[in-house]
């Protein structure tokens, strides 16, 4: 009888430990370069690279002694319409993708402000539901202070 709670033991344990051996561990956030030491004074407006399916988004950024001052980010959908609460209303208001459609609205006015605030694009917080929205947020940061610095 001892054996068999032995076996049992060793069993259970091999089960076990298989089971955290696949827990996957999250890539650690990417840093972005974000200087605003050489900038020069101005307003620098930035679009984004155009999602085949979502559209594109441009950034209007105010610079002043080396802080952002002000951001305005705008979404447009693929047919150059500002992306607004009725953006996926033609999906319905009910469905899944509208209520998604209105996450990235709710988040493309997020993200400036949050810029302005912490000025550091790492402390962005990435809004779930929105990613393509804050990767396009990202590009139009790093290509306007990009401009500030020619």
């Amino acid at each position: 009888m001892k054996k068999l709670w032995v076996a049992i033991l060793i069993f259970s344990t091999q089960i076990f430990s298989g089971c955290f051996d696949k827990v996957e561990e999250k890539p650690a956030p990417q840093k972005i370069n974000f200087d605003l030491s050489s900038a020069k004074d101005g307003t620098y407006t930035a679009e984004s690279s155009r999602d085949e399916k979502l559209g594109k988004s441009v950034l209007t950024l105010t610079i002043k002694d080396e802080k952002i001052i002000d951001a305005q980010f705008t979404g447009y959908d693929l047919f150059g319409n500002e992306k607004d609460e009725t953006y996926g209303e033609i999906l319905g208001k009910d469905s899944a993708d509208y209520k998604k459609a209105q996450i990235a609205v709710q988040a493309i006015k997020n993200y400036p402000a949050q810029l302005v605030e912490t000025q550091n694009l790492d402390e962005v917080d990435a809004i779930s539901g929105a990613s393509i929205s804050y990767g396009q947020f990202v590009e139009t940061v790093e290509k306007a202070v990009d401009d500030a610095k020619k």
